[in-house]
């Protein structure tokens, strides 16, 4: 570089500029269910019990015997078989001369790459084996808390109890704006103000902006590939114990190469996803 005609010193900053990544919104306990992973470490695959259930029991007259019937239950797939792994070279010459920590720096966007998978992938089964709603409007400020208050009755009637709303960049600006509309002090005040996380009608809302992927995929639990177009998804409304997530952390590290001077930063995991009950879990799309 020049001032005039004179050189003048050039210098790189050891601070990165941060790259973009989507939205995190996968947290066990809160918006999938970690319970069936306990006490199986390395599994590849988790069977889980389903007991019948009991029908409506309905009275009858006093002093009759009792009617048996075989108590039967049924068996639910968790497959880990899908593999999130990624590998980076890092030359020994090109680390010793950079201003920042290069390995660390790469194995920590390879982290961040993966989760940004994962949560695709994840959501890419919740709309896969979810129940989609039939109408096919598009949601806006107007109409989206009758939309919301509909999927939730419907959810209700069927036994299901919803609490967590996943909704795309543009429902949840439609919810954000209806609220702001229609504000309470002290119930709104920290959605207004992070305008990502926030509680209505009774339900936490997420910013999903992995909706902006228009191509999805994951296996499922019977191996087979699955896609979904998740740009056209407005809103997942759903139950968060209905929703499995399992995973196997095989390795995370930054380790010496054996076929050139420097280092290899490396991620790698096995995830199961399932919807374990889809009529916990309401899709809504738009046309």
């Amino acid at each position: 570089m020049q001032y005039n005609n004179i050189h003048v010193d050039e210098r790189y900053s050891p601070i990165l500029e941060p790259n973009l990544y989507g939205d995190n919104i996968f947290t066990p306990g809160v918006t999938f269910n970690q319970a069936f992973a306990a006490g199986n470490p390395g599994a590849g695959l988790v069977r889980v019990y389903r007991q019948n259930p009991e029908p409506l029991v309905k009275p009858g007259a006093p002093a009759q015997k009792f009617t048996h019937a075989d108590a039967a239950n049924s068996l639910l797939d968790i497959r880990l078989n899908n593999a999130f792994r990624v590998s980076r070279a890092i030359y020994q010459v090109q680390a010793n001369s950079i201003a920042y920590a290069l390995a660390d720096q790469t194995l920590s966007e390879a982290v961040a790459g993966v989760k940004q998978g994962w949560t695709v992938s994840g959501l890419a089964c919740l709309i896969s084996e979810g129940t989609s709603l039939p109408g096919t409007a598009p949601v806006t400020a107007a109409n989206i808390k009758t939309t919301i208050l509909d999927a939730r009755r419907a959810a209700r009637k069927a036994k299901s109890s919803p609490s967590v709303v996943l909704a795309s960049v543009d429902a949840f600006s439609a919810m954000l704006e209806a609220a702001g509309s229609e504000f309470t002090p002290g119930i709104n005040d920290s959605m207004m103000l992070s305008g990502q996380v926030g509680n209505w009608l009774g339900m936490t809302w997420f910013e999903c902006n992995a909706t902006e992927e228009s191509e999805a995929s994951y296996f499922d639990h019977a191996g087979d590939p699955q896609t979904a177009d998740l740009s056209k998804v407005e809103f997942v409304m759903y139950d968060p114990a209905a929703f499995s997530i399992i995973n196997n952390l095989e390795l995370m590290r930054v380790v010496d190469s054996e076929n050139f001077a420097g280092s290899l930063a490396q991620v790698e995991f096995n995830t199961g996803y399932r919807v374990t009950g889809p009529a916990r879990v309401t899709v809504k799309k738009r046309a």
